[in-house]
Protein backbone atom coordinates (compact mmCIF):
# COMPACT_ATOMS: atom_id res chain seq x y z
CA UNK A 1 0.00 0.00 0.00
CA UNK A 2 3.00 2.33 1.02
CA UNK A 3 4.96 1.75 -2.07
CA UNK A 4 1.17 2.21 -4.35
CA UNK A 5 0.94 5.78 -2.39
CA UNK A 6 4.50 6.55 -3.35
CA UNK A 7 4.18 5.70 -6.74
CA UNK A 8 1.22 7.87 -7.26
CA UNK A 9 2.64 10.55 -5.74
CA UNK A 10 5.50 10.33 -7.95
CA UNK A 11 3.09 10.04 -10.54
CA UNK A 12 1.48 12.90 -10.16
CA UNK A 13 4.44 14.49 -9.40
CA UNK A 14 5.98 13.86 -13.20
CA UNK A 15 2.71 14.82 -14.93
CA UNK A 16 2.19 18.27 -12.73
CA UNK A 17 6.16 18.88 -13.79
CA UNK A 18 5.48 18.15 -17.77
CA UNK A 19 2.25 20.23 -17.50
CA UNK A 20 4.44 23.00 -15.77
CA UNK A 21 6.65 22.37 -18.21
CA UNK A 22 4.26 22.75 -21.42
CA UNK A 23 2.61 25.60 -19.96
CA UNK A 24 5.44 27.70 -19.32
CA UNK A 25 6.43 27.81 -23.03
CA UNK A 26 2.35 27.80 -23.60
CA UNK A 27 2.49 24.58 -25.68
CA UNK A 28 0.79 21.63 -25.59
CA UNK A 29 2.52 17.98 -25.67
CA UNK A 30 2.47 16.52 -29.19
CA UNK A 31 1.08 19.38 -31.11
CA UNK A 32 2.12 20.79 -34.30
CA UNK A 33 3.38 24.23 -34.11
CA UNK A 34 3.53 26.77 -36.55
CA UNK A 35 6.35 29.65 -37.57
CA UNK A 36 6.44 32.44 -39.63
CA UNK A 37 9.58 32.57 -40.76
CA UNK A 38 9.42 36.17 -42.57
CA UNK A 39 8.15 37.68 -39.59
CA UNK A 40 10.91 35.69 -37.72
CA UNK A 41 13.41 37.40 -39.68
CA UNK A 42 11.84 40.58 -39.70
CA UNK A 43 11.46 41.01 -36.38
CA UNK A 44 14.73 39.67 -34.91
CA UNK A 45 17.94 41.16 -34.11
CA UNK A 46 19.54 39.29 -36.60
CA UNK A 47 16.67 40.21 -39.00
CA UNK A 48 17.09 43.87 -38.56
CA UNK A 49 20.65 44.31 -38.33
CA UNK A 50 21.15 42.71 -41.87
CA UNK A 51 18.23 45.05 -43.41
CA UNK A 52 20.05 47.98 -42.34
CA UNK A 53 23.46 47.27 -43.59
CA UNK A 54 21.79 46.10 -46.71
CA UNK A 55 19.84 49.71 -46.22
CA UNK A 56 23.31 51.42 -46.12
CA UNK A 57 24.28 49.72 -48.85
CA UNK A 58 21.27 50.31 -50.99
CA UNK A 59 21.46 54.43 -50.41
CA UNK A 60 25.47 54.29 -51.07
CA UNK A 61 24.77 52.63 -54.60
CA UNK A 62 21.94 55.18 -54.98
CA UNK A 63 24.22 58.09 -54.38
CA UNK A 64 26.61 56.54 -56.90
CA UNK A 65 23.90 56.01 -59.36
CA UNK A 66 23.24 59.56 -59.55
CA UNK A 67 27.31 60.38 -59.28
CA UNK A 68 27.60 58.59 -62.44
CA UNK A 69 24.15 59.95 -63.90
CA UNK A 70 25.75 63.37 -63.87
CA UNK A 71 28.84 62.88 -65.11
CA UNK A 72 27.66 61.22 -68.47
CA UNK A 73 25.23 63.77 -68.14
CA UNK A 74 27.94 66.60 -67.92
CA UNK A 75 30.20 64.54 -70.60
CA UNK A 76 26.77 64.20 -73.01
CA UNK A 77 26.52 68.27 -72.96
CA UNK A 78 30.42 68.81 -73.62
CA UNK A 79 29.88 65.69 -76.80
CA UNK A 80 26.78 68.04 -77.70
CA UNK A 81 29.15 71.15 -77.83
CA UNK A 82 31.55 69.65 -79.99
CA UNK A 83 29.25 68.80 -82.04
CA UNK A 84 29.72 71.92 -84.06
CA UNK A 85 32.61 71.69 -83.88
CA UNK A 86 32.94 68.39 -86.26
CA UNK A 87 33.08 66.39 -88.73
CA UNK A 88 29.71 64.32 -89.17
CA UNK A 89 31.91 60.83 -89.05
CA UNK A 90 34.20 62.04 -86.59
CA UNK A 91 31.35 63.18 -84.00
CA UNK A 92 29.58 59.85 -85.09
CA UNK A 93 32.66 57.74 -83.47
CA UNK A 94 32.63 59.84 -80.43
CA UNK A 95 28.86 59.65 -79.94
CA UNK A 96 28.90 55.93 -80.64
CA UNK A 97 31.87 55.55 -77.84
CA UNK A 98 29.98 57.40 -75.56
CA UNK A 99 27.10 55.72 -75.94
CA UNK A 100 29.34 52.53 -75.57
CA UNK A 101 30.35 53.39 -72.21
CA UNK A 102 26.71 54.95 -71.21
CA UNK A 103 25.65 51.03 -71.83
CA UNK A 104 28.81 49.57 -69.74
CA UNK A 105 27.49 51.85 -67.17
CA UNK A 106 24.19 50.74 -66.84
CA UNK A 107 25.02 47.02 -66.87
CA UNK A 108 27.42 47.62 -64.27
CA UNK A 109 24.91 49.38 -61.86
CA UNK A 110 22.28 46.90 -62.95
CA UNK A 111 24.50 43.75 -62.00
CA UNK A 112 25.48 45.95 -58.54
CA UNK A 113 21.75 45.88 -57.76
CA UNK A 114 21.05 42.66 -59.21
CA UNK A 115 23.36 41.79 -55.99
CA UNK A 116 22.60 44.05 -53.91
CA UNK A 117 18.77 42.54 -54.17
CA UNK A 118 19.96 38.97 -53.93
CA UNK A 119 22.00 39.64 -50.95
CA UNK A 120 18.71 39.81 -48.70
CA UNK A 121 17.67 36.16 -49.52
CA UNK A 122 21.45 34.93 -48.63
CA UNK A 123 20.95 36.61 -44.83
CA UNK A 124 17.61 34.56 -45.25
CA UNK A 125 18.89 31.66 -45.84
CA UNK A 126 22.00 32.43 -43.53
CA UNK A 127 19.57 33.55 -41.03
CA UNK A 128 17.30 30.36 -41.14
CA UNK A 129 20.14 28.17 -40.80
CA UNK A 130 21.34 29.26 -37.77
CA UNK A 131 18.32 29.31 -36.29
CA UNK A 132 17.30 25.53 -37.10
CA UNK A 133 18.87 23.94 -33.99
CA UNK A 134 16.98 26.74 -32.29
CA UNK A 135 13.82 25.63 -33.22
CA UNK A 136 14.33 22.22 -33.21
CA UNK A 137 15.01 22.79 -29.63
CA UNK A 138 11.90 24.40 -28.89
CA UNK A 139 9.96 21.35 -30.80
CA UNK A 140 11.80 18.89 -28.37
CA UNK A 141 11.41 21.06 -25.51
CA UNK A 142 7.36 21.65 -26.14
CA UNK A 143 6.79 18.03 -27.23
CA UNK A 144 6.04 19.11 -30.78
CA UNK A 145 6.12 16.53 -33.75
CA UNK A 146 5.93 18.81 -36.12
CA UNK A 147 7.01 22.56 -36.92
CA UNK A 148 5.03 24.06 -40.01
CA UNK A 149 5.42 27.58 -41.57
CA UNK A 150 2.34 29.81 -40.70
CA UNK A 151 1.58 30.92 -44.36
CA UNK A 152 1.41 26.89 -45.33
CA UNK A 153 -1.45 26.77 -42.80
CA UNK A 154 -4.77 27.25 -43.43
CA UNK A 155 -6.55 27.14 -39.67
CA UNK A 156 -4.52 26.77 -36.76
CA UNK A 157 -4.94 27.65 -32.89
CA UNK A 158 -3.27 31.01 -31.84
CA UNK A 159 -1.27 29.41 -29.05
CA UNK A 160 -0.02 26.86 -31.76
CA UNK A 161 2.38 30.02 -33.36
CA UNK A 162 5.57 30.29 -31.53
CA UNK A 163 7.12 33.00 -33.67
CA UNK A 164 7.09 35.49 -31.10
CA UNK A 165 8.40 33.11 -28.26
CA UNK A 166 11.02 31.99 -31.13
CA UNK A 167 11.80 35.43 -31.92
CA UNK A 168 13.42 36.10 -28.15
CA UNK A 169 14.94 32.73 -28.10
CA UNK A 170 16.85 33.31 -31.68
CA UNK A 171 17.60 36.93 -30.50
CA UNK A 172 19.18 35.55 -26.98
CA UNK A 173 21.36 32.95 -28.87
CA UNK A 174 22.43 34.34 -31.77
CA UNK A 175 22.06 38.10 -31.34
CA UNK A 176 22.25 40.43 -34.01
CA UNK A 177 23.91 37.32 -36.14
CA UNK A 178 27.15 39.53 -36.84
CA UNK A 179 29.25 36.43 -36.25
CA UNK A 180 27.34 34.60 -39.14
CA UNK A 181 27.35 37.10 -42.05
CA UNK A 182 30.09 39.29 -43.95
CA UNK A 183 29.11 42.41 -44.85
CA UNK A 184 27.47 42.81 -48.51
CA UNK A 185 29.90 44.24 -51.09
Amino acid sequence: MFLRTLLLIYSVFLWTTEQANAQQLDFSVGRTLVVDTQQLFNKSQFGIRAVQELEIERAQLIEENDNKVNALAAEEKKLTALRATMGAEEFRILADKFDQKVQATRQEQLAKTQTLNSQIEIQRVIFLNAATPILQALMLESGATVLLESRNVIFRADQSDITSFAIGQIDAALGDGSQFTKSVD
